[in-house]
């Protein structure tokens, strides 16, 4: 006798795993979860409930966006080195094309690999005050307690009734 499955929650049906294979084949070429949950027509808040609650398919995922990722980074580096056709039009017709090199996709790669090299260093946080403004505050007050001026407390708001 087969071994029982334990039952879905709120009656949702289980992702079939040619579905999941096609997300994350999909997730492997682009690193876009959008783009491949929609290829694989599987709702994105499915797949991060499946990716919470199963360390397998969390770690399957991981691995193609990681393989996404260093796709994206081999184009961005080929369009760099060896640009990309650029059609010129004269009276709306292709007349040649040029080839096109994106100066700042360099940058941005060089950026990321060097970054000691090329990227400015980010401004810190702000400095915090030269002084604690609640002790300096404290300090006043307990000196005018010792002179005996202490400063009568602050008038409460009157409730308004009825009036706006």
């Amino acid at each position: 006798m087969p071994a029982k499955s334990k039952p879905r929650r709120r009656g949702r049906p289980a992702v079939p795993a040619a579905d999941l294979k096609t997300f994350l084949d999909h997730l492997g070429e682009t690193a876009s979860v959008a783009g491949a949950a929609a290829k694989a027509v599987i709702q994105r808040s499915t797949l991060y409930q499946l990716r919470k609650h199963d360390a397998e398919f969390a770690a399957r995922w991981d691995e193609a966006r990681k393989l996404g990722i260093e796709r994206l980074e081999d184009e961005a580096m080929r369009r760099t080195l060896d640009g990309v056709q650029k059609p010129v039009f004269y009276a709306g017709q292709q007349i040649a094309s040029v080839q096109h090199f994106n100066d700042r996709l360099l940058q941005f790669l060089l950026k990321a690999h060097k970054p000691e090299t090329y990227d400015r260093p980010r401004p810190t946080a702000a400095a915090p005050l030269p002084f604690d403004l609640v002790k300096r505050v404290m300090a006043a007050e307990a000196r005018m307690d010792a002179q005996g001026d202490r400063l009568p407390p602050l008038p409460k708001k009157e409730a308004r009734r009825g009036k706006r």
